[in-house]
């Protein structure tokens, strides 16, 4: 019996507090609000270099009424980075087995995709173009007939990209980011 009472007026004090919580308002009487949206939008996004088409015709305002005249444009989608904002895309190509700059210029990677094409584990290196290099891959290996996405997001390689691999005509290879 005393665990029923207990389950009661926990049960009650639930739904006594959420009722009470619907009885608290914000604000105070209602009045004309009108609001305009200028200028440039930033929306964080991570298809950089993308566009979108925006329209607003058939929202509503704040007030609740309908937007009677349609609002229409085109929203580009740039990602912030520690880099520029001109998207950069390798292509595929085939990795050399001497380390070589792919770019010259500070990249911020997104990804980097590497496709060992050979029945065979490839080992490849990817690292970063300064005069002492940092390793983002040394000596990685990718297991045979396959595909690794390796996301970096938009870390910044100093002085551009290097690659390799071990074999020739072994992997192929392809980075996006920034620069």
């Amino acid at each position: 019996m005393k665990r029923l009472w207990t389950a009661g007026i926990l049960g009650l004090l639930l739904v006594g507090s959420s009722v009470w919580g619907q009885l608290s308002q914000s604000g105070g009487s209602g009045s004309a609000v009108s609001a305009t949206q200028s200028g440039s939008w930033l929306v964080g996004l991570t298809q950089g270099g993308n566009t979108a088409t925006v329209s607003a015709a058939g929202a509503l305002k704040i007030d609740g009424s309908a937007v009677t005249q349609p609002v229409s444009g085109t929203l580009t989608v740039v990602d912030k980075t520690a880099c520029g904002s001109t998207a950069y895309d390798s292509g595929i190509v085939t990795l050399p087995t001497t380390s070589t700059a792919v770019t010259a210029t500070a990249t911020c990677v997104n990804a980097v995709l590497f496709v060992n094409t050979t029945a065979s584990n490839q080992t490849i290196t990817l690292s970063d173009n300064q005069n002492t290099p940092v390793n983002y891959l040394s000596s990685f290996q990718i297991p045979a007939n396959s595909t690794l996405v390796y996301d970096l997001h938009y870390a910044r390689l100093a002085n551009g990209i290097k690659w390799q691999a071990t074999n020739g005509s072994s992997v192929n290879a392809q980075i996006v980011g920034f620069q």
